[in-house]
């Protein structure tokens, strides 16, 4: 019996100690299967993990926030990987064999045999997760301008110059706006009372307050275009209707998406309507009867019966007139000092008076006054039909000194509802206006620019942040367009009004047509205008046509604009078009250009937005042009051999998000555009580009003799940019030979917007890359760069003066840095650095010594991500082993830190590590 237990005993303990005592033993003798293994794996890995990098990246540039779980891994593949290959060299280094190398030396082989197979499970299982299903996107988009978020809305903000009047309807607006028995708020009152303003300040309160869970504003416009108008609401969901043609489509995406959530709190804005806006038509909810559901409308009008009755709005408020009060408020916040001039004093009243109390006229009014004579306010206050819009809007117009500023007065009015500004230039160099000055674009684009602030300054055109586009108030518009001369009667089209309604007579008069989105059905087989320097025609009918003939009656015209048509071919009839000098094919579907060839006056020529997929040999026969803009053709897929190369007076050349297909200068034969052609554009200055491969760059290109420019090299990189500067460089290096090239040297010293990536060897600092130094730079982006150990590093004792106008440094996946600075600097240095980022610089332990407090102070916003060794932010002198020193002023006290953000930074002690413990940046309001 006890030998049978015995015997049962050892039987269990062999069945428990051979597998175990044979996996330790496998440990040895499998060791170098083991090794392999790893090393396979980690290869595998390490492809997965460039694969979800480059997606990182990508999103990244466009602007998106990246998921956490996906950081996560990426931070746990680089330090395992980095275990695992620590691992391998300690196997290596180690002395694996015994008895002369007869027998594996199981004393080290077992150790790091079981780490191998330990690790390479690890490794197996980051490969596995990367195989989810989450990983397919890496990415989230960026919240819609429409969607109101804690970040979006914010403590509200008191506006002090708001009148009180306006103030009292602002509220009644919004406690209307958030009764839940009222769906259909509108506004009304006449031209030029401020009802597009008073929207304005609405919306702010609305986010701010957070009111709603969406806000979205739209203009109707006079001619409202259905296809403008579901293209805002639509951004401003962050939804994507454009690839759906027809506007039924778009509706029904829009209607589904606003209904999708029956919780969420809308809030549509729709400012100026003139008429009856269907809309089902749009996509916005409604009944039967055009009631709106599911969502709350706030409008806008002139007319409260098309808000009362067209629309079916709840409640309606009048937007009045200022009182003399409040008129004279606001005229003197513009005129400021001048109405204490005791000449002056006595005619105010009857200017304010005139003034019939509409901010537009006030404004206006305020602004020619300003600097006006006695006799002008003298005359502002007497004359008897200065109430008048149009008696306004001559007055200003008869005080331009300059007729070329007249003109362009003229031609903005063609369209309220905005002008890009890009368009504006082709139509005024069209037109001539420009002639006496230099021939150059640039020059002209400067002059152009000033003229635009000069009617801003005499309130012919309404102000705005940026020059993209001119917009004029439609009262001015109305007016303008009513003023003719011999040289210039226009004829613009409305709504039901149009080409039928025009006479004969008023056709053959006419200098300049505009007909834009106002519902063409079909087009007359030709026009008899033969006094028509300029036709503007803009329609989203996919199905309207122009006949062959159409142009055969305008021999006189100079600027022709077919926005949003469809041609399979152009009317053979353009080619008759001998005087026209710029033509604009913006957003039109075409397939056959070849016509334009015959276009020899041509000087601009555009295809912004267009969808073209190839460019023919004949556009290269238009020697003349000066401008071409394939801005946003991403189906432009050919652009035949020798075109670019024949276009030798070119001066701006666009082709951002465009085409990229450049082949080999040497490829025989060639069925696409080579770089090369590039260097027969001798006045070429302005250019955006985009080239995948680094390879087909010859030494000679001309880009370091431009002025203004937009450049990608390599295939890691988006259009988008946070910063709006004139000269951007984007380079790939996937060697450092690219920077020895001349024109890059060139376009270094000119960048202001620098993007850098993939640099495997050559220098260890930034600031040597460019031999005569960042003369113009203000934002820099270096990335996935291993050979930067420093962005400024002298080994000399010397003051040294560089990146003088830097304002923001971003740092991202720099695996050697070290420092920022290291090395002596001037005062001058790094003066203007407002913003810096780093992002998973493995080796950096702070940013900066004490030394540079300078810099330190200045900053407004510091953000450090996944540095695993970082420990301040700031280290003082003394306690910094390299010295690093800067000509500082010691007697800096404060600091201008904004923004700090500190995340995944293990090693993370303090801000600021001093000897004496002590601290003296931050203010009490900090």
């Amino acid at each position: 019996m006890v030998e049978a237990c015995a015997s049962d005993l050892v039987s269990k303990l062999g069945d428990y100690l051979i597998p175990l005592v044979g996996r330790q033993f496998g440990y040895v003798l499998r060791y170098k299967t083991y090794v392999e293994g790893l090393e396979t794996e980690i290869k595998l890995l390490e492809a997965v993990r460039d694969r979800v990098q480059g997606s990182v990246n990508e999103a990244t540039y466009d602007g998106k926030s990246i998921y956490p779980d996906v950081e996560v891994w990426l931070e746990s593949v680089a330090k395992k990987v980095e275990e695992a290959q620590h691992l391998l060299e300690r196997g290596k280094n180690a002395k694996s064999a015994c008895f002369r190398e007869w027998i594996p030396n199981p004393v080290v082989r077992h150790p790091i045999g079981r780490k191998v197979k330990e690790m390479t499970e690890v490794i197996q299982g980051l490969h596995k997760t990367s195989t989810d299903s989450t990983f397919q996107k890496v990415y989230r988009e960026n919240t819609p301008i429409g969607i109101v978020t804690a970040t979006t809305s914010a403590a509200r903000s008191v506006d002090n110059n708001v009148l009180e009047s306006r103030a009292s309807i602002i509220e009644k607006v919004i406690k209307a706006i958030v009764d839940d028995k009222i769906c259909v708020v509108g506004v009304y009152g006449p031209g030029g009372v401020g009802k597009s303003k008073l929207l304005a300040d609405i919306e702010r309160r609305a986010r701010e307050e957070k009111l709603f869970d969406v806000v979205v504003m739209a203009n109707a416009s006079r001619n409202p275009d259905l296809k403008t108008i579901q293209g805002e609401i639509a951004y401003a969901l962050g939804l994507n209707i454009r690839n759906e043609e027809t506007p039924r489509g778009r509706a029904n995406l829009l209607c589904k998406r606003l209904e999708s959530d029956s919780n969420k709190k809308i809030l549509i804005i729709l400012d100026n309507l003139w008429e009856k806006l269907e809309l089902n038509e749009i996509g916005i909810p409604c009944e039967y009867d055009n009631k709106v559901r599911r969502c709350k409308l706030l409008l806008t009008s002139r007319n409260r019966e098309v808000l009362r009755t067209d629309m079916c709005s709840d409640q309606e408020f009048r937007l009045n007139e200022l009182d003399n009060g409040e008129a004279l408020r606001l005229f003197e916040r513009t005129v400021g000092d001048r109405l204490n001039d005791l000449d002056i004093k006595p005619w105010v009243d009857g200017v304010i008076k005139n003034c019939r109390g509409l901010p537009l006229l006030i404004v206006a009014f305020a602004k020619r006054l300003k600097h006006g004579d006695l006799v002008a306010w003298r005359d502002a206050s007497t004359h008897r039909d200065v109430s008048d819009v149009k008696s306004i809007v001559e007055l200003n117009y008869n005080d331009l000194k300059d007729e070329r500023i007249k003109k362009l007065f003229l031609v903005s009015a063609l369209d309220s509802t905005g002008i890009p500004m890009r368009c504006m230039l082709a139509y005024c160099m069209g037109l001539g206006l420009y002639k006496k000055f230099s021939n150059t674009i640039a020059y002209v684009r400067d002059r152009l620019i000033l003229d635009v602030q000069s009617l801003q300054d005499f309130s012919l055109l309404l102000d705005s942040d940026d020059m993209d586009t001119l917009r004029m108030h439609d009262i001015f518009a109305d007016m303008a367009i009513s003023i003719t001369s011999a040289e210039w009667n226009a004829l613009v089209g409305r709504k039901d009004y149009g080409f039928k309604e025009w006479s004969k007579d008023e056709l053959r008069k006419c200098t300049a047509i505009s007909i834009t989105f106002v519902g063409i059905d079909e087009l007359p087989e030709k026009l008899d205008c033969p006094n028509l320097r300029m036709l503007l025609l803009a329609d989203s009918n996919p199905s309207l046509k122009i006949a062959g003939s159409f142009f055969e009656s305008m021999e006189k015209l100079q600027v022709l604009d077919l926005t949003c048509l469809s041609f399979t071919s152009l009317p053979s009839t353009i080619e008759l078009l001998e005087n026209l000098n710029s033509l604009n094919l913006d957003f039109c579907n075409l397939e056959d250009v070849t016509v334009l060839g015959k276009l020899k006056a041509l000087q601009f020529l555009s295809f912004h937005g267009s969808k073209i997929v190839r460019l023919p040999k004949e556009i290269g026969e238009l020697t003349e042009l000066k401008f071409l803009d394939l801005t946003r053709c991403i189906g432009l897929e050919v652009i035949e051999p020798g075109l670019l190369g024949s276009l030798v007076n070119l001066e701006e050349l666009f082709m951002e998000d465009s085409f990229d297909q450049w082949e080999a200068e040497d490829r025989a034969p060639r069925s696409n555009a080579s770089l090369a052609e590039l260097k027969s554009m001798k006045k070429l200055n302005t250019m955006t580009i985009s080239i995948l491969c680094s390879t087909n760059l010859s030494i000679d290109l001309p880009f370091g003799e431009l002025k203004k420019y937009i450049i990608q090299i390599g295939d890691v990189w988006h259009w988008s940019s946070e910063f709006k500067e004139s000269n951007t460089l984007k380079l790939k290096l996937d060697s450092s030979n690219l920077l020895l090239k001349e024109w890059v040297q060139k376009c270094l010293q000119g960048t202001q917007d620098l993007h850098l990536d993939g640099l495997q060897d050559g220098d260890d600092s930034i600031h040597n890359l460019c031999v005569k130094g960042f003369q113009g730079l203000k934002h820099l982006y270096v990335q996935n760069s291993p050979s930067f150990h420093y962005v400024f590093h002298s080994k000399e004792y010397v003051q040294c003066i560089t990146f003088t106008r830097l304002e923001s440094l971003f740092l991202k996946n720099l695996n050697n840095l070290k420092k920022i600075c290291h090395g002596c600097l001037a005062l001058e240095s790094f003066s203007k650095l407002k913003i810096v980022k780093v992002d998973s610089c493995g080796k950096i332990k702070h940013l900066f010594p004490l030394s540079m407090k300078r810099i330190i102070s200045q900053l407004e916003d510091i953000e450090i991500n996944r540095c695993h060794l970082m420990q301040q932010v700031v280290v003082d002198v003394e306690a910094d082993e390299d010295g690093d020193e800067i000509y500082d002023d010691t007697k800096v006290k404060s600091c201008n830190l904004r923004r700090l953000t500190l995340q995944n930074l293990p090693k993370m002690t303090s801000f600021y590590k001093t000897m004496d413990n002590s601290v003296d940046f931050f203010d009490k309001q900090q």
